[in-house]
């Protein structure tokens, strides 16, 4: 009969593992699901800049070759002024 009671206590013992083991599993996957959740939102936020950083770069771009036209007309321009004041001596 003892035996049979300390065959119960280990069987009862094991369940109650499986239970705990088995919330821990369920609270792991509910943690992985949040963490893909979160990982899914930071790759849409890092999309997002590099999108950004792509439209910075195009501005950048951009304002180069302003400024680089903006030198070119002021050049034209001192040579302008430079011409009209050789001509009025």
């Amino acid at each position: 009969m003892e035996k049979i009671q300390l065959l119960e206590d280990k069987i009862t013992k094991i369940i109650e593992k499986i239970k705990v083991l088995t919330d821990e599993n369920d609270s792991l996957k509910s943690k992985i699901s949040e963490l893909q959740e979160e990982m899914n939102n930071k790759n849409e936020e890092l999309n997002a800049l590099k999108q950004e950083l792509g439209s910075v770069d195009t501005l950048k771009t951009d304002l180069d070759r302003l400024n680089s036209e903006r030198e070119t007309v002021r050049s034209q321009v001192e040579n302008l002024i430079k011409e009209l004041e050789s001509v009025e001596m």
